[in-house]
């Protein structure tokens, strides 16, 4: 059994509040090329084949953070 005080429990449960709407809020910032690429570890030259690929969708020359994830969790290769 494990016994944690109640301090302790809602420290633990504050931050994983605030893990919880960071990845949440992630989702929805919109990133520029430069930067969505610096997210996914590419050179942008890349990111920017990926996007005439058709693999990643760009909106007015933005990216949002719920493209990235969605690429990412594809499974896709990056390089």
């Amino acid at each position: 059994m494990i016994n944690i005080t109640e301090i302790e429990l809602s420290k633990m449960l504050t931050d994983a509040a605030k893990i919880g709407a960071e990845m949440a809020f992630r989702r929805f910032v919109r990133y520029n090329y430069t930067e969505a690429a610096r997210c996914l570890g590419i050179d942008p030259k890349t990111l920017s084949k990926r996007i005439s690929e058709r693999k990643i969708h760009a909106t007015d020359g933005l990216i949002t953070g719920e493209e990235i994830d969605s690429y990412l969790r594809s499974g896709a290769s990056i390089q």
